[in-house]
């Protein structure tokens, strides 16, 4: 055996440049296979991360994906608002353990502008129950303080003590500029939509709003807006939506029909995970393209390896003689070309994982801080391994075809 496996190295090394060039193709499309999963899985975890604080989302009635995009991810706007009664009355349901109220509308230079509570900061977590952390400054605990996301703070280079101007609405045409914010507090990096949100109090937003109806703004009867503000009722006529933790998760459909089927307002209780399940199952096309693309560059790869190595019949045929003249029998001829065969996917899948290993400590990184895509360098999981396994096992499989075609050739030049 450890003559054939000489033998075979040796042959290979006097092909340097087919070899290579297969061992080069073959190297790129694994790469390009692990990259696209891990990039797939990453994304997914991470678009997940976003639903790990609460059970249910409270909201208005409307469609689960829409009431979904709008609370966790301040994608598009709602179709209609809660009262702050029924908000209410549902927070002291005794199933609830904690709820996050949630309002949206304004903006400030193209980011969302969420007012909420301090419960945000102390209960919103991601991806592995990770906590909101401030990377200076802190909550606000004023009516005019503000926490900006780091994306926020990053793109348009703010700093505590800053001024901001809230717009009225998303288009940013009317502005709120007689109540500056001063900001309080930026967050660290989570990779979700927080670091591109701008966030006050419910009582900021009531306050910017007392001069404004059906989108409009009135006669103002303020003379010192920021003075006599505070000695107005700041507390909130209507909300966006909620985030709810309950004390128990047996109890969430309970709970769940409870609200759907609240008399009072027509309300609506969904289950975060199981929506975006849905959500993901509309998208995954998109990731099943690209594993189908990635996949057929490897089989291609591999179709490759064995026209290389059929090819070279004919070349090799005087280095088959001699094999057999020196006392190689045809099953040795059939053993080396198969053993070459798995030498070329070997060396492929350790060159691959070399530099797949090497692709995640450079732009991992850079992935999670510039587009909040969170990868593990962990790389090597179960499945992974399978994959690889395969590879090298459909290399083998493949070869069996020239390797028999070398043994007959052995056998007909009758030496």
């Amino acid at each position: 055996m450890k003559i054939l496996i000489n033998i075979a190295l040796q042959s290979l090394l006097s092909r340097k440049v087919t070899v290579s060039l297969t061992i080069i193709s073959l190297t790129i499309s694994i790469v390009l296979f692990l990259s696209i999963d891990t990039l797939r899985l990453g994304a997914k975890k991470s678009f997940f991360g976003n639903v790990k604080s609460g059970d249910l989302i409270l909201g208005a009635r409307s469609g689960e994906i829409q009431l979904l995009l709008y609370s966790l991810f301040q994608i598009g706007s709602p179709t209609n608002n809660i009262s702050w009664e029924s908000y209410q009355q549902i927070s002291k349901m005794p199933e609830i353990d904690w709820i996050i109220p949630i309002s949206l509308g304004d903006s400030h230079k193209q980011f969302r502008v969420m007012g909420t509570t301090q419960n945000y900061f102390e209960r919103f977590s991601y991806r592995k129950d990770q906590k909101l952390q401030f990377k200076s400054g802190t909550y606000f605990k004023n009516t005019f303080d503000v926490v900006i996301g780091s994306d926020v703070a990053k793109i348009l280079n703010y700093k505590l003590e800053d001024n901001i101007i809230i717009a009225h609405g998303i288009a940013s045409q009317s502005l709120h500029d007689e109540f500056p914010f001063k900001i309080k507090g930026i967050l660290k990096k989570t990779g979700t939509s927080t670091d591109k949100l701008v966030l006050v109090s419910l009582e900021a937003l009531e306050a910017i709003h007392k001069d404004w109806k059906t989108g409009s703004k009135l006669p103002s009867k303020i003379k010192n807006k920021k003075k006599e503000i505070k000695d107005l009722d700041l507390t909130p006529k209507e909300l966006t939506a909620a985030v709810i933790k309950l004390k128990s998760p047996i109890t969430i459909f309970k709970i769940q029909r409870e609200i759907n089927d609240y008399q009072e307002e027509s309300l609506q209780a969904i289950i975060p995970g199981i929506v975006l399940t849905k959500l993901w199952q509309i998208v995954s096309i998109t990731e099943n393209i690209m594993l189908s693309i990635s996949s057929m560059v490897i089989v291609s790869s591999i179709i490759g390896m064995i026209a290389i190595l059929y090819s070279n019949l004919n070349i090799r045929r005087k280095e088959m003689a001699l094999l057999r003249i020196v006392g190689a029998s045809p099953k040795n001829i059939f053993t080396l070309m198969m053993f070459e065969a798995f030498l070329i996917s070997f060396f492929s899948i350790i060159f691959a994982i070399v530099l797949v290993q090497i692709a995640s400590f450079i732009f991992f990184p850079i992935l999670d801080r510039q587009f909040g895509i969170f990868l593990e360098q962990k790389l090597w999981n179960a499945r992974n391994l399978y994959f690889l396994n395969l590879v090298l096992l459909s290399s083998l499989l493949v070869s069996i075809f020239p390797s028999i075609q070398a043994f007959r050739k052995s056998i007909n030049d009758g030496i």
